[in-house]
C-alpha cells in the first residue's frame, strides 16, 4: 500500500508538470508571432508584384517606366520585360514612347514625321 501511495505522490506532480509544460510550449511568444505576420505580408507583396509583372509582359501597350532611382535588379527585370515584349509582340512602350522591333533586329521609334528613328 505504501508503494502505491509513493507512486501516486510522485506520478501526480509529474503528470501536472508535463501538462503545464505542453501548454507553455504551445503558446508562441511575441517575437514568433511578429515573424509569422511579417513573412505573410512579404509573401502577399511578392504575389502582388509577380501579378503586376505578368500583366506587364502580356500587354505591350502598358508603359514601363525606368528611372535612375530604381535598383539594379529592378532595372534588369524591367529591361527583360521590355525585350520579351519586343520579341513576342514586335512593340513595347517604355518611358512613354512606343518602340518597335525592326525587320533586321534593330529597335526603332516612329517620329512625328512618320519616319523610323533607330535607337
Amino acid at each position: 500500500m505504501s508503494i502505491f501511495l509513493v507512486v501516486i505522490i510522485i506520478f501526480l506532480p509529474c503528470l501536472y508538470l508535463i501538462k503545464t509544460r505542453k501548454t507553455l510550449t504551445n503558446k508562441k511568444d511575441l517575437l514568433d508571432r511578429f515573424k509569422e505576420k511579417f513573412k505573410n505580408k512579404n509573401v502577399k507583396r511578392e504575389r502582388i508584384s509577380q501579378e503586376f509583372i505578368n500583366s506587364l509582359v502580356l500587354d505591350p501597350e502598358r508603359n514601363i517606366s525606368i528611372g535612375n532611382w530604381y535598383s539594379e535588379n529592378e532595372l534588369r527585370e524591367k529591361a527583360d520585360i521590355h525585350r520579351a515584349r519586343l520579341s513576342k509582340f514586335g512593340k513595347s512602350k517604355m518611358n512613354g514612347e512606343m518602340l518597335f522591333a525592326g525587320p533586321k533586329g534593330g529597335v526603332y521609334k516612329i517620329t512625328k514625321d512618320g519616319k523610323k528613328k533607330y535607337v
